[in-house]
């Protein structure tokens, strides 16, 4: 066989393999597109488990949006009006107006015990170029069975009465953005207040259980003027639910007796609050510390009813509502919360503090505490709707309900 002859046979079987192999990649594509049309006929719409739909489907229920206050702003505010006060239910109802410029908050409520009450408030978040803000606002409440357990770090868990505290506060606070995060303002309020018989049967009315010595300004109460400011730096990522950042503030507020004169007095509230985010948001320390100081000049007092006060949902929660009081107040949270689902969080958690006569006995020693879990349904904004904490302590074990939980 000649050269040319082999050249050609050589190139024929080439051309013969390759298109071989062609074919078969041709009909391994054919077989490819052919098993993927028919499984795209056999195709069915993805369905999510049936919780989730049960979630989602309760989410977007009347009921549930009227509970968390995402019906075209119109809520239900439900639970207590104060812990122990008895069930409440009432309307509250926000709305932004002109681009968000000024926000119109009303709520009322009343409760089977005879308590009731109601709050407007207007807020003006941006004035000027977004450099000052302004709030006004109104409430008047009427609780008829307040507990007070006497005065100070040793008053007796045994010992607890019950007292009607009215009262109606009208307030302005203007103030001003001094960069991003730091803001600060002024305080002005009139605010009218009276006591009376508490309403409850099963524990004795404070009247009749305490004098004035251990409950100064129970035989006759006054009207206040009330004057001050407030500075604050806010470095949240949210603030209805952070997860990193802080938030720390300073408030000082003169009291002005302005029918009796015998209880002027001087009160500074301070707050911090940080967040820790770990794994990827998925898990937040909490921390949390404040301090209420009074002091009042000679010859006059803090009436009891404006005493710093702990116990309850928002401070030891192993404790019954305001179940300490005292001049000058101390306490400290700590919180370990992780995310479970975007409908659930869980955290445990750890209070103390005290309450104390004398400044000079600010410190962390002979502190109440508790410890406790928490369980909290997220809605669609992803902050709790609703929040359950248990907290345990030596007085034995409290169980708060709160709709709406804000930090």
């Amino acid at each position: 066989m000649t050269q040319s002859k082999r050249i050609a046979v050589l190139g024929f079987s080439l051309f013969v393999l390759w298109a071989e192999r062609e074919a078969q990649a041709q009909s391994r594509t054919d077989l490819i597109q052919s098993a993927r049309t028919e499984k795209e006929t056999k195709l069915t719409p993805l369905v999510p488990p049936k919780a989730e739909r049960v979630i989602v489907r309760t989410q977007n229920s009347l009921p549930y949006r009227l509970l968390t206050g995402e019906a075209h702003g119109f809520g239900v505010s439900l639970g207590n009006m104060v812990p122990g006060s008895g069930f409440a239910i009432g309307p509250r109802y926000t709305k932004p107006m002109w681009e968000s410029k000024l926000i119109l908050r009303v709520d009322a409520s009343a409760a089977i015990n005879e308590s009731y009450g109601g709050r407007l408030a207007v807020t003006l978040p941006r004035l000027f170029s977004d450099r000052t803000f302004a709030t006004f606002s109104t409430q008047h409440r009427n609780i008829s069975e307040m507990p007070y357990y006497g005065l100070g770090p040793d008053s007796s868990k045994t010992g607890r009465s019950n007292y009607r505290l009215e009262d109606t506060n009208v307030e302005l606070r203007p103030g001003i953005r001094v960069f991003k995060g730091l803001s600060a303002g002024l305080i002005g309020s009139y605010l009218a207040v009276n006591t009376g018989l508490g309403h409850s049967t099963r524990y004795i009315s404070t009247e009749e259980q305490f004098g004035p010595a251990a409950a100064p300004g129970l035989d006759r109460q006054t009207n206040f003027w009330r004057g001050g400011g407030f500075v604050e730096y806010d470095w949240r990522d949210q603030i209805s639910y952070p997860a990193s950042g802080g938030r720390y503030s300073a408030q000082y507020v003169r009291y002005l007796d302005r029918n009796l004169g015998a209880y002027s007095f001087l009160r500074l509230d301070l707050d911090a609050s940080q967040y820790i985010p770990l794994f990827n948001r998925t898990r937040v320390f909490a921390l949390h510390g404040s301090s209420s100081l009074t002091t009042a000049g000679n010859g006059q007092l803090v009436p009891f009813y404006l005493q710093p006060t702990l116990g309850g949902s928002n401070t030891l929660r192993g404790y019954r509502f305001n179940r300490f009081y005292g001049d000058n107040s101390v306490m400290v949270n700590g919180e370990y919360r992780w995310f479970c689902s975007p409908a659930l969080d869980m955290a445990v958690f750890a209070d103390a503090g005290k309450v104390f006569q004398h400044w000079e006995q600010w410190n962390f020693h002979n502190l109440e505490s508790d410890v406790g879990f928490s369980v909290r349904f997220k809605g669609r904004a992803a902050r709790p709707a609703f929040t359950v904490d248990t907290g345990f302590s030596h007085e034995g074990f409290q169980i708060w309900f709160r709709v709406n939980t804000m930090n």
